[in-house]
């Protein structure tokens, strides 16, 4: 018959490789769902970070911009009920206008086109010679 601490060290052990077990599961979850997104180098990524965020930033909101409703609660206090963001539209327009000034998009071709990577791991297209007619 087993002892209390033995018993114990027994579960102690299971809950370790069960919580190791369900690291390796959470890595390979997240590896599968990245599989096939694309990729961009820590470059792009931060210059889209700042174009983003200095868009959003220079947005400004005004009153008109949200719908809201007020209600009184039973101590007299003013509550909040309701609100609502009615520019989103306006929003994404503006954030993906400045995106359009940081950023030239090419077409894509037949097959999955990221661009081929410099040595700084930027994206680097090649440019194409055009003939003139």
């Amino acid at each position: 018959m087993k002892t209390q601490e033995t018993l114990e060290a027994q579960v102690s052990g299971l809950e370790g490789k069960i919580q190791e077990l369900n690291n390796e599961l959470s890595t390979a979850q997240k590896s599968l769902r990245d599989v096939n997104k694309p990729t961009m180098s820590e470059n792009v990524y931060e210059l889209l970070q700042d174009t983003i965020r200095d868009a959003v930033s220079d947005i400004s909101f005004s009153e008109n911009d949200f719908e809201y409703e007020m209600s009184m609660e039973y101590d007299n206090k003013v509550e909040l009920s309701y609100l609502t963001f009615n520019e989103k539209d306006s929003m994404v327009d503006d954030i993906i206008r400045c995106i359009d000034k940081e950023f030239r998009v090419i077409e894509n071709e037949e097959e999955d086109v990221m661009g081929s990577f410099d040595e700084n791991g930027d994206i680097a297209v090649e440019q194409a010679a055009v003939a003139s007619v």
